[in-house]
């Protein structure tokens, strides 16, 4: 217990030192600022431990932290639904799904590309670069006896390029064409509050309403069961209260519980990186981080097109369909007051796509590396 309970300490510690990160690029004006500062710090403080100082988070944060992260960010979402948003992807759903498409096309051919240009095989370059998350793609690499650990580093760097870049990129956008797109809406009194109902009267509801849907997304097996399951709770509460009020319902949820899930959604991503990963991957990590890069500018192009013909607000747009991952664009949403239902809507369908497709197609591919090496063995021998 004693061993348990110090490691909890030094988990919360860490986590105050990276928040501090945060409100460093807060300060500086970057709505996402809170979620990247803390990765950015996580990252540092995981690769050089300062001595002395009291951190020592050897194999990263427990998950626990990240799936409440999550669970806040979920609630968060949910109470930002609108119908709009839901028929914005109803008019749509022909571009979306070619948009996921040629994202998880594109995906292959960074995977190729990888696999051409450094020492990784065609399994490890294919699944490295796959948009199905850094959860996901491990597994399955453990599955067809890929490379792990080169899997994990090439995942984990492309989720800290997707989210340190993207945001900021929008952010420069918004603020130089001068679009008050980072504004918050204004908080409308509902009835229930004129009826004299403390606010706060509606948050443990919400919130076990929240906590019984990430439990049941978990036992059917949703993709980040804890963000999209808490999500579906809140959506469910929401419309089920209408048979009680006559409007939408109000609930007491300060920014700063959004604050507090993007910095442990940030902290755990970045607390997960380590000097391992990157031994003996110079090659590897210099031919990936081309090929991340070359996967963000031409699904920034994507965005702008279906932007540009649906009427799909830009920074939506790019956050949609932005090779990163459910939890780390909608993150982006919320502070950058984008349509966060739609982004997760997208993000959600292309993971279930990948997750769909992806494991039957390397499944075909390795059959293909075995059967070429078994060839290769026979015609030696002969």
């Amino acid at each position: 217990m004693k061993a348990t309970t110090s490691d909890l300490l030094y988990q919360i510690w860490f986590i105050i030192l990276c928040g501090l990160g945060g409100l460093l690029l807060s300060l500086m004006g970057l709505p996402i600022g809170w979620m990247i500062g803390s990765l950015i710090f996580a990252c540092l403080l995981s690769l050089w431990p300062p001595k002395k100082s009291g951190v020592n988070v050897k194999k990263g944060l427990n998950r626990f932290w990240f799936l409440i992260g999550q669970y806040l960010l979920g609630i968060e979402l949910g109470r930002n639904v609108n119908t709009s948003v839901m028929t914005i992807f109803q008019e749509n759903w022909i571009t979306v799904i070619l948009v996921i498409s040629t994202s998880i096309l594109f995906s292959f051919g960074t995977g190729l590309f990888l696999y051409r240009f450094s020492r990784a095989d065609k399994l490890t370059g294919l699944l490295a670069t796959s948009p199905g998350g850094i959860a996901t793609m491990p597994t399955i690499a453990e599955e067809v006896g890929a490379n792990i650990g080169v899997v994990t580093a090439v995942q984990a760097m492309r989720v800290f390029l997707v989210v340190t870049i993207i945001p900021v990129v929008l952010f420069c956008i918004v603020n130089g064409s001068g679009t008050e797109g980072l504004t918050s809406n204004p908080v409308v009194e509902s009835p229930i509050q004129a009826a004299g109902y403390p606010l706060f009267v509606w948050t443990i509801p919400i919130m076990l309403a929240a906590f019984a849907g990430a439990f049941i997304g978990k036992r059917i097996k949703l993709p980040a069961p804890w963000l999209i399951g808490s999500l579906l709770g809140v959506i469910i509460f929401e419309s089920a209260s209408t048979t009680f009020v006559d409007s939408t319902l109000t609930f007491f949820w300060p920014h700063s519980i959004v604050v507090i899930g993007q910095i442990l959604i940030g902290t755990s991503i970045g607390s997960r990186f380590r000097k391992s990963m990157f031994i003996g991957l110079k090659r590897i990590m210099i031919v990936s981080t081309l090929g991340t890069l070359l996967l963000i500018g031409a699904m920034y192009f994507c965005a702008y097109i279906v932007s540009s013909f649906t009427g799909i607000s830009l920074i939506t747009s790019v956050l949609a369909f932005a090779p990163g991952g459910v939890v780390e664009m909608s993150t982006a949403a919320v502070s950058l007051h984008a349509d966060s239902t739609f982004v997760v809507a997208v993000q959600t369908l292309r993971i279930i796509m990948v997750i769909l497709l992806l494991p039957s197609f390397i499944k075909f591919i390795h059959k293909r590396e075995v059967a070429k090496k078994e060839n290769a063995g026979t015609s030696i021998v002969g």
